[in-house]
């Protein structure tokens, strides 16, 4: 049989047997790139109405038959199956496409028995192989400005791709780092920050990269670039993070190397499906024995802290009976829960055990985390959550496949199998949006249903995107007659202004079928509780540790985790007059720092001088800033949940402040 190659990926390009062959229109490259990627038959109405929407249908149709014809003279006529009502690529076609072989390439990891975002020897070579693919973005180039249905479907292509590429790249970067391999490290790197200039974490793997090799000029260098681009494209200034790694290579401290890949699949030392490593350049996971087995130090290094369910889940009975009550109020309308805490308040691991309940009991669960390098990402994690849904096993009913065109809008893939569906309209034609919306609601809703309750888990959701936020507030009110439970979790008191956000609180608060579950500290007694459970204790210790962990911690419980670790590694020593912060603890009460402004970290950064507790006027005589502007930034820092406004008993009731935690004035 003749064998074809098809190149989307760049402009499009047929080969017949390694020889180029030469379409005759645009519309049956067109029409050959959609059979090839959607990889089902379509009806020939669908197909005309796709590509020639201007024409009535006797005239698409006719069109269609001369398309056809210029398209089987250029594959061969074995290659389509051509009935009377549906087209499509033979079963059989000896067709290999260069996207498709992409993303086998790059999905091929989640079997590899390790976090997804992690990496083994074995992802390294297929994710080398899958980005020599990646010659350019789907169809560059190619466009038909008479289809805006084509347009989208190309645009959402795109952008699915190019996503998938820069995960791959940050995966390789990281690989090859790992290994020691830093000019490959660096090309990967340079590749993934070409697809945004704006990405920080990109910017700082290269300025690690540098001065790993002693490139000290280029890292400082790549520190400028990055500060140049965002201030003239954003007007804002590098984050924290990345200031503080170019202040570290400026003083000659050279960031501390990442681990090597995991071994391959079936090779000594592969990892088990419960090691999980959280993203690189993300605040590590706040929970105690929560999902992340590792944390990012401020240089990118990797600091080990407690593995998962290595600490009992203490000082939650109240919340947990809690978030079991609306978990059965799920049954039969749905409800909405949300857990709410500062970071490291253990919200993540609340919800992994609730999560694992509900599986034990026969529910479907998705769970999904949004991230705070990805807010300017539309729908990045309703992606996240969709690609979830397209990785289940069962077969979509015939009447939510209807639906499934809506949601293939962003993911295009879970259309995959499914023949003869239709090309939604444009999302500009009227009520295109609201069925958009719709369309992804019901894939979701009814991939939770099941003989139980169902769970949709949104962590972090202080960082979801606009889109996100508004598909979720369109989701809290169509939760009648599905059995499902929306958990959402973000840091209280640190909720962004951003009106998206507080529109959705408001809605569930609303909705009257809402449970909001708030996660205070740790008492001492289950500090104790967690210093006791530490499989390296000495007998007779835990008394004196434990009030120590508790002073140092405050009863955080994502600390209390960071310092055990940190002394069962031999890190931190009990008998030490003074312990440093562990790496994580660090990273977490940096990240809090990142979206303060200037004036309120100047505020903060004196408040820090004055002394734990502080008065306004104190404040303002020593940040020398106006009355106006002390009290702006002062409402800012209590908003985000960094400092505290309480009374002085000893001063009459006199208004005071006080850092939420001792660590962060440190």
């Amino acid at each position: 049989m003749t064998q074809l190659a098809l190149y989307l990926l760049g402009p499009p390009r047929l080969e017949r047997d390694g020889t180029a062959v030469a379409m005759e229109t645009r519309k049956a490259t067109a029409l050959l790139a959609y059979l090839a990627i959607s990889g089902q038959r379509h009806t020939r109405d669908m197909l005309a109405a796709l590509l020639w929407p201007e024409y009535d249908q006797a005239h698409a149709r006719a069109t269609l038959r001369r398309t056809l014809s210029a398209l089987k003279d250029a594959v061969g006529d074995e290659q389509l199956e051509i009935e009377r009502d549906t087209i499509g690529l033979a079963a059989t076609a000896g067709v290999w496409i260069d996207a498709v072989d992409f993303e086998r390439l790059v999905s091929a990891g989640a079997t590899h028995g390790h976090s997804a975002t992690d990496i083994c020897m074995r992802c390294q070579e297929e994710l080398t192989q899958a980005v020599a693919l990646y010659r350019g973005d789907f169809l560059a180039g190619f466009a038909l400005r008479d289809s805006l249905s084509f347009e989208d479907w190309q645009f959402f292509q795109q952008q699915s791709l190019r996503r998938e590429l820069a995960a791959a790249l940050e995966r390789l970067t990281r690989g090859h780092a790992g290994l020691g391999e830093y000019e490959a490290a660096i090309l990967c790197a340079r590749r993934w920050l070409a697809l945004d200039r704006l990405h920080e974490p990109a910017h700082r793997w290269l300025m690690r990269l540098y001065a790993w090799v002693g490139q000290r000029s280029a890292a400082l260098h790549q520190y400028r670039e990055c500060a140049r681009v965002l201030d003239q494209e954003l007007s804002v200034a590098p984050l924290d993070a990345t200031t503080h790694l170019y202040e570290g290579i400026l003083e000659n401290r050279v960031p501390v190397r990442p681990r090597p890949p995991l071994p391959a699949p079936g090779m000594s030392g592969a990892p088990s499906a419960t090691d999980v490593s959280p993203r690189q350049a993300e605040p590590a996971g706040e929970a105690v024995g929560g999902p992340a087995s590792q944390a990012t130090a401020p240089d990118g290094g990797a600091v080990p802290v407690a593995t998962p369910g290595a600490y009992p889940l203490v000082g939650r009975e109240t919340q947990w009976q809690a978030l079991l009550t609306a978990y059965a109020a799920a049954t039969p309308d749905g409800h909405v829960a949300v857990l709410e805490g500062e970071a490291g308040i253990g919200k993540t691991r609340l919800a992994e055990e609730l999560l694992a309940t509900a599986r034990e009991r026969g529910a479907r669960a998705i769970a999904v985390r949004c991230y705070a390098g990805e807010i300017n990402l539309a729908y990045g994690p309703v992606v996240a959550a969709l690609r979830a849904v397209a990785a289940q096993e069962r077969a979509p009913r015939e009447a939510e496949t209807a639906w499934l065109v809506e949601a293939a809008r962003i993911l295009p893939e879970l259309a995959a199998g499914l023949p003869g569906l239709p090309i939604p309209a444009p999302l500009e034609s009227p009520g295109a949006q609201n069925r958009f919306m719709e369309g992804i609601t019901r894939v979701l809703l009814g991939a939770c249903a099941g003989t139980a309750a169902g769970v949709l888990f949104f962590d972090d959701a202080q960082w979801a995107d606009g889109a996100t936020l508004d598909l979720l507030t369109y989701l809290v009110h169509r939760l009648a007659r599905h059995a499902v439970l929306l958990l959402l979790a973000w840091r209280g008191g640190e909720v962004p202004t951003e009106q998206r956000l507080r529109h959705l609180l408001g809605e569930i608060q609303r909705v009257g079928t809402a449970t909001v579950i708030a996660l205070p500290r740790l008492a001492p007694g289950s500090v104790a509780e967690l210093v006791r459970a530490a499989p390296w204790l000495e007998a007779g210790a835990e008394d004196g540790l434990a009030a120590r962990v508790y002073r140092e911690t405050e009863g955080l419980p994502f600390f209390v985790a960071e310092y055990l670790a940190a002394i069962g590694s031999g890190a931190l020593g009990t008998e030490a007059a003074e312990w440093s912060l562990p790496g994580g603890v660090r990273d977490l009460l940096r990240s809090r720092l990142l979206g303060v402004s200037d004036a309120g970290l100047q505020l903060l950064t004196a408040a820090a001088v004055v002394g734990r507790s502080f008065d306004f006027e104190t404040l303002r005589e020593v940040s020398g800033r106006s009355e106006e502007e002390t009290i702006a930034g002062l409402e800012e820092l209590i908003a985000q949940g960094l400092i505290q406004e309480m009374r002085d008993g000893a001063a009459r009731g006199r208004l005071v402040y006080d850092f939420s935690h001792e660590k962060l004035r440190s």
